[in-house]
């Protein structure tokens, strides 16, 4: 065999194939994708998705959409907003149901869930791109997550801030779904209240996790202030001499 640097360099491929060792230590065939799952689903290049969840920041899911092998419900290290939609508009996007499982966990026999990390991101600022163009993304509050019944899926509530493109399975006829990754974007945790109607005392849920300094303004856009009394961590109660409509900003 020559010696591999008398090779051309080749990019990556979807069909390229590599030979390798599994766990076992047998010798093994593997393609770097498109791979179909225990379920019969088809997912994305195994190799490069593995690559991005070394980040440790972020986890990687694929978008589901009911042609890749055929599935009309969604699969494990799967995401989506109805169960069926093929694109959605990030800016359009206020519930967005998840997999317990991130997509290289799903590949695995008895995969491990992310549940826990994934309830981390309540509270924060969070950013979900497409794995092949950074270019497209959503960024958004995660205001919750809560589990569908008792199914592997979860609800994460979003409120959008500012996004590019949409979310997409690909074109339908295509066996090659896209991934999306999820990554916290911001160093702190924060959270605004919006106040429309008039009215004394305000009572803000805001799911930081701490004691956040809190600003106000009213609806004419002054700053004003007023006694904040924190309930715990997750809430805290805002009281004025009289009602008021406006925002409060809390970090």
């Amino acid at each position: 065999m020559a010696r591999i640097s008398t090779y051309t360099i080749d990019t990556l491929d979807t069909s390229d194939k590599f030979l390798g060792t599994d766990q076992a230590g047998a010798t093994r065939n593997f393609q770097a994708g498109p791979v179909i799952n225990a379920q019969g689903g088809a997912k994305a290049g195994t190799i490069v998705n593995y690559i991005a969840e070394c980040d440790p920041r972020a986890l990687a899911f694929v978008f589901h959409n009911a042609t890749f092998g055929g599935n009309g419900s969604m699969q494990n290290g799967t995401i989506n907003v109805t169960g069926s939609a093929t694109t959605k508009a990030f800016s359009a996007v206020t519930t967005l149901k998840v997999s317990k499982f991130p997509y290289a966990a799903s590949l695995q026999a008895s995969p491990n869930t992310a549940v826990n990390i994934l309830s981390e991101y309540v509270g924060e600022r969070i950013k979900w791109s497409d794995i092949n163009n950074p270019n497209i993304y959503g960024i958004y509050e995660c205001t919750s997550f809560v589990q569908d019944g008792s199914t592997d899926f979860y609800d994460m509530t979003l409120v959008h801030r500012t996004s590019n493109g949409s979310f997409m399975a690909g074109d339908n006829s295509s066996t090659t779904p896209d991934v999306y990754l999820l990554e916290l974007f911001g160093t702190d945790k924060n959270y605004e209240h919006v106040q429309d109607n008039a009215t004394n005392p305000w009572s803000i849920n805001h799911n930081l996790n701490k004691f956040p300094s809190v600003t106000i303004k009213l609806g004419d856009g002054k700053e004003v202030q007023a006694a904040v009394t924190h309930t715990d961590k997750n809430n805290l109660v805002i009281t004025f001499s009289g009602s008021n409509s406006g925002k409060a900003y809390m970090n």
